[in-house]
Formats: C-alpha cells, structure tokens, sequence
C-alpha cells in the first residue's frame, strides 16, 4: 500500500510539473501572447501617445470644443493610440510659459495669438501680423492656406524649433471705443488704445496716429469703464464675450491685423513620430483648424447683429479709408523690410491674393 501511494504521488508530482511548463508566460517570458497587429486586431497594446494642448481662451469658446474633437477624432481612426488632455483657462500657465512649455516637453501643442510665438520665433514670422497684409477674412483665408503663407509661417518658426500644425481663426483684428468711431488718422488723433505688448502693435498704432498704450487684460475692463483709455484693439469674438459694447458702444470694423491662433508643437517631438502617426495629427488638426473657422466666422455675424440690437454703433471702413491708412502704414513696412531683408518681405507679399 505504502509503494502504490508513493507511486501516485510521483505521478501528480510530474503532471503538475509539466502543466505549469506549457502555461505562456504573465511576466514577460520568451513566449507572450501575440500582439494586435499579428493577431489582426484594431486596438494596440502599447501606451497610448499623450498628447497636452494647452491654451488661454474659455473652454466654451470654439478653440477649445474643436481642440477636444481632435481627440476624438483620433480615436475614431486609431482606437487607443493617442489620449488628448485638453487644457483650456491658462491652467498650464500664461502664454509665454506654455510656448516654453512645447519646447521642454511639459505640454505637446499650444495655441495662442501669433504675435506670442513670434515674440520667441523671430521678426520673419511676425510678418503674419503686418497692417492690412490680409485686409479681409477672405484675404486671410486664401492667403494662408491656398498662397503659401502657412508653410512660410512654418519656415521662419522652423530655426526655433516649433512646427505649426494649423491655425484657428482668433478674429480679424477690430476696434471699439467710448467716444466713437475712427475712420482716419485725425479720428484717432490722441485716442489711447490699449494693445498687447509687443514693437509691431506700438509702430503699427503711432502710424496710424492713435497713442497705443499697452497694458494687461486684467486691467481693460476697469481702464475703459473709467476712461483710462478710450478704445481697444482686439476681435469681435472678445468684444461679445466680455460684454464689451456695454461700456465702449462704438465698433469700427478696421480689419487692420489678421492675428492668427497657430498651433504649435515642438519640431523635434513631431519628428519623432512614425510617417502613420504624423498623417494622423495632422489631418486631425487641419480638419479641426478648417471647422473652427467656418464656425468662428458665422458666430462675428451673430455677434454683429447683437451689438446692433443692443444699441452699439457699428461702421466699416471704406476702401478709400483702408487705403489711406495702408499708406500710413508703409513706414512699419519699411522697418521690418530692414529686419527681415527684402526677399523674405517679398515672400509675404506674394502670399496675398491678387
């Protein structure tokens, strides 16, 4: 009895033995289990790329809900390879930290005025917001993204290290005032007009005649409700979200900037993508860019007709009158044809539709 129970004790000894042997591995052994692209799944194993774009405006405004739709277009095409963490408010900082940001990896994409990643870019790609370069949206539109002009924009950013993915539509740059409308240099003559910081604003305004003073948005609302400055330059977009014609009743539509929002992301990073996944990004972000401002556009219309109906003055320029402070401005030209060199000027002018 004591032999056949030894023997059966052998015998589960060896089974045991032999069935943990077959077992494929959970900790990484020489055996795992196949991977999606073998096993012809849709979904991939592997840690999905995070992808943080970070950005000032509201999360209610149309950056912020096509910003979101980027992620969810991606995961529509490539289930689980990408995660999108959109930041909207400055969570991730103020303008000029989420630009660093990009370049030291702690955000992937930004999006801000034009004039803040040229601030870090270089005279050339500040270019974009010349005077009356594009002296309509229509202008703006063909010039950017039929004529060239976003890949010159990609160009002069290149040297710095960020690449341009695509860009919103922020609003042509417009005016509203307290005392009135401006239709020439004499109407601006000795009107304060707050503006960002920045050396093209402040040549472009002494131009045109008004006396620019910069000074930070927090301070706006109280500056122009008490009449520490009668007018501010900014876009229609900005003028309805904050109410703005409540307290400076009279808009003049003067187009006179573009002020694109690029999206940007650190050349470096997006070189290190595979070919798939770069096509991916970007035609996500074109198309994102492309419905936001077919959407952005319609809402200056609506915004328009508010201001109207509540009791705001709203006038546009001219032709005569755009022309006339196109030819103030030449001197602003002239000096950033010195910075720049005449065939990098020339190359924003031929963006232009004839």
């Amino acid at each position: 009895m004591k032999k056949w129970i030894a023997l059966a004790l052998s015998a589960a000894l060896c089974f045991t033995l032999l069935s943990s042997c077959s077992r494929p591995s959970t900790s990484g052994g020489s055996s795992p289990a196949p991977s999606s692209s073998q096993s012809g799944g849709s979904e991939t194993t592997s840690d999905p790329i995070v992808i943080k774009i970070g950005h000032t405006d509201s999360s209610t405004r149309s950056t912020h809900v096509w910003s979101v739709w980027i992620g969810e277009y991606l995961e529509e095409k490539a289930p689980g390879r990408f995660k999108v963490e959109v930041y909207p408010d400055g969570q991730l900082g103020d303008s000029p930290d989420m630009v660093a940001g990009v370049k030291l990896g702690t955000l992937t994409m930004e999006f801000d005025l034009s004039s803040v990643v040229s601030s870090v870019t270089g005279a050339a790609s500040s270019c974009v917001d010349l005077p009356f370069l594009y002296p309509t949206y229509e202008d703006w539109e063909k010039g950017t993204f039929e004529n060239g002009g976003l890949e010159l924009f990609n160009e002069t950013i290149a040297d710095a290290g960020y690449y341009c993915l695509g860009m919103y539509y922020n609003g042509m740059r417009q005016v509203i005032s307290r005392t009135g409308c401006y239709h020439n240099s004499d109407d601006l003559h000795g009107q304060k007009i707050r503006i960002a910081q920045d050396e093209l604003n402040i040549e472009m305004w002494n131009a045109m005649g008004a006396a620019p003073t910069p000074m930070s948005w927090g301070e706006v609302i109280t500056s122009l409700s008490t009449g520490t400055i009668e007018a501010l330059d900014h876009s229609l977009g900005v003028f309805n979200d904050f109410s703005l014609h409540e307290i400076a009743p009279y808009i003049t539509l003067t187009n006179h900037a573009s002020s694109p929002f690029p999206i940007i992301c650190s050349l470096d990073w997006f070189k290190s993508l595979s070919a798939e996944d770069q096509a991916l990004i970007q035609e996500a972000v074109t198309l994102a860019c492309k419905q936001q401002r077919d959407e952005e556009r319609a809402n200056e219309m609506d915004y328009i007709q508010r201001f109207k109906d509540e009791g705001a003055t709203v006038e546009e320029l001219t032709d005569e009158e755009v022309a006339a402070f196109k030819a103030a401005v030449q001197p602003v030209y002239d000096k950033w044809r010195a910075k720049v060199g005449d065939e990098m000027m020339d190359r924003w002018l031929a963006t232009v539709p004839q």
